[in-house]
């Protein structure tokens, strides 16, 4: 089995890769500024041992770099299994005073990049059945004051989860949407402490949540347990409303 996850070398994607790699796949994932980062996931997983997984430099937001990146996979691992769309950014600005080529590179990161990468890993899945795992938000679901690009990128995520579910649900395609809450991550460094205790203040469960509780969802949707769910958003947020 063979798993691509874009956005791989930190946070949840490197929950990702470790999950998807303890449950038996063979995973490409693709970095752009993250080299170190990335070498050191690839060196502890696969150490002496035979090779389970490899990270390959890619500019998500540039559609000959994705498919470059796919090739690379299916070249090395001999096909596609699972797609997990993961790369992300997020910016905190209102809307007024957020640039045009801020709003064009949230847009192009979070969302153009899932059509590349769909649209070039569906051929090798067509056959076989698989699984796409797209990591939304619940700001895409809710919507945030201040972060309206981002909002905007993760419902247009959300959005064409539903609409490739009904499309290649016949070739036994699964194609499910994750829409995380607050994370413990990089990302969510650009909140302050006070913006921070607001959130965990509207989540029931009261606390921030940790990348391998994301990681652990996706590994079950792209798992036989979850043959029968399709066109889903599920929220993994602590009841965040």
């Amino acid at each position: 089995m063979v798993a691509l996850i874009s956005g791989g070398a930190k946070g949840i994607g490197k929950s990702l890769v470790e999950k998807f790699v303890k449950a038996g796949y063979k995973v490409a994932f693709c970095y752009n500024k993250s080299e170190e980062d990335a070498a050191i996931l690839c060196k502890n997983i696969n150490g002496n041992s035979e090779l389970n997984c490899i990270g390959i430099k890619c500019d998500v937001r540039d559609y000959e770099s994705v498919k470059n990146f796919v090739e690379q996979a299916v070249k090395i691992f001999g096909g596609i299994d699972v797609v997990v769309n993961n790369a992300g950014i997020a910016n905190y600005d209102l809307l007024m005073d957020l640039k045009v080529s801020e709003w064009r590179n949230i847009m192009s990161t979070n969302l153009d990049s899932v059509f590349y990468m769909c649209r070039e890993s569906i051929p090798y899945m067509l056959d076989k059945g698989g699984s796409i795992i797209n990591i939304s938000s619940v700001w895409g679901v809710y919507g945030a004051a201040c972060e309206v690009a981002y909002s905007a990128s993760k419902a247009g995520m959300i959005g064409l989860t539903k609409a490739l579910a009904q499309e290649i649900g016949s070739s036994k395609i699964t194609v499910n949407c994750i829409a995380a809450g607050a994370v413990n991550t990089d990302m969510n460094k650009c909140h302050s402490n006070e913006t921070l205790a607001e959130i965990k203040e509207k989540t029931p469960l009261g606390r921030i949540g940790e990348p391998q509780e994301v990681a652990d969802i996706a590994v079950f949707l792209a798992s036989e347990k979850a043959n029968f769910i399709t066109g889903q958003v599920i929220e993994v947020s602590g009841g965040f409303r």
